[in-house]
């Protein structure tokens, strides 16, 4: 035949195209076996590296020593006895007698006010008094003029020979001359307290010192007016005894109960950083203080300056002793404040503590805390004192407790290639 097919040349079938197909298949699945597996190996080791939770103690030991129970406050040193002199009257300060520091005697002159006004008027009132003394005098004399009168008058009256009229006009001129006698001795009562005020005031421009002691303040100075109407005028402060001071304290309600006159105390001021100065509880006043609805109580401390190195006004930051207990066995008070989170707790049930008892954990081997109960004793600034038979010098006891996680193993690194 002319025309035909090639029967040597390949011709695609039915048969190989389902082949391929197949081949194809096969391929896609082993790979994402491969990928699976891949897959499964880096989660596996993720959760390989996964961090795991582990809880770290903080302890404190267990120690014996001295324990001291204090209250700390601050105050002010004030003199034992601090005078303020004024002036009972006015005018101009003439003179004065006394500076900053001047050490004076009771009763010795330390200033002046202008004496001139004040002894006229003591002059004026002793005339006063003279011209009253003469008034009444006078007065005595007609009265002994009407008494002899009034004599005749009765002699007369009694034989007839005068009238009632006349003799009753003289009886009321002697009682009118005893009625001036009466008015003129007031008149010289009154013109010697005048007397007297006038010689008050004339003293009082001599401003003495009330006490021995040493002069603290002058607020006056010489030529200066002083005005004594409304208020006493304060010319000196005067401070009795500077060998013996006080501390005015204000201590907390919430620890004024536990203060007791006699108690002994130590204090600093900044002056003297590095010396400790000594003191006792002399007084606890009644009188509360009030701020910002914090309520203390001013508690007054004697203190010996022999040395005078304590000046007043200087602040003390202040330590009352109350108890001291030696070879006390104390652990910190953040150490019986501790409770660990029930996750960490293993073992029964704690039990319900008693008046005056606390708990403490305690840490032991292998990293496990168990409770011991102990009773308190005196509580100092930063120690308590405990007691008890489950707890020796040198336990750990547990202050806090930190959640720390840790990473076993780091995950590899995967790289995927196609």
């Amino acid at each position: 035949m002319g025309t035909g097919f090639n029967h040597g040349a390949l011709v695609p079938t039915k048969s190989s195209d389902s082949a391929s197909l197949e081949r194809h298949l096969k391929r896609a699945i082993i790979i994402t076996i491969v990928l699976a597996g891949f897959v499964a190996l880096y989660f596996a080791c993720g959760s390989m590296s996964k961090e795991e939770p582990e809880i770290k103690y903080m302890t404190v030991p267990v120690e014996k020593g001295t324990l001291r129970a204090e209250i700390s406050s601050s105050g002010t040193l004030k003199p034992l006895v601090e005078v303020l002199v004024g002036s009972q009257v006015s005018g101009t300060i003439k003179k004065l007698y006394a500076d900053y520091e001047s050490v004076v005697k009771k009763g010795q002159l330390i200033a002046l006010i202008d004496p001139d006004m004040y002894a006229a008027k003591a002059e004026q009132a002793s005339a006063d008094l003279e011209a009253a003394k003469a008034s009444l005098a006078k007065s005595e004399v007609t009265l002994e003029d009407e008494n002899r009168t009034l004599q005749r008058k009765e002699g007369l009256i009694g034989k007839s020979s005068i009238s009632q009229q006349e003799y009753d006009s003289a009886k009321t001129k002697a009682d009118a001359a005893r009625a001036q006698v009466v008015v003129d001795k007031a008149k010289v009562a009154q013109a010697e307290a005048k007397l007297k005020e006038a010689a008050l005031q004339l003293q009082y421009c001599r401003i003495e010192a009330p006490v021995d002691g040493v002069v603290e303040a002058r607020n006056m100075d010489a030529g200066q007016t002083v005005t004594a109407s409304f208020q006493t005028p304060v010319l000196f402060k005067i401070a009795e005894d500077l060998t013996r001071m006080q501390v005015h304290t204000n201590v907390d309600e919430a620890d004024v109960g536990r203060v007791l006159v006699g108690q002994k105390a130590a204090f600093t001021v900044p002056a003297f950083p590095d010396n400790e100065f000594t003191a006792a509880v002399n007084q606890i006043r009644n009188d509360p203080k009030i701020e910002q609805n914090v309520v203390t109580y001013n508690v007054i401390l004697d203190v010996d300056n022999s040395d005078l190195k304590l000046r007043p006004g200087m602040t003390a930051n202040v330590r009352i002793k109350l108890d001291e207990v030696k070879d006390a066995m104390m652990v910190p008070d953040q150490a019986l404040r501790f409770n660990p989170p029930e996750s960490i707790v293993d073992g029964p049930v704690l039990t319900e503590l008693k008046p005056g008892e606390r708990r403490l954990w305690k840490l032991e081997t292998g990293n496990i805390i168990r409770p011991v109960i102990v009773r308190v004793g005196i509580s100092g600034t930063e120690r308590i004192q405990i007691f008890s038979d489950e707890t020796k010098v040198g336990d750990r006891a547990v202050v806090e407790a930190i959640s720390k996680k840790k990473q076993d193993q780091k995950a590899p690194a995967l790289r995927f290639r196609f």
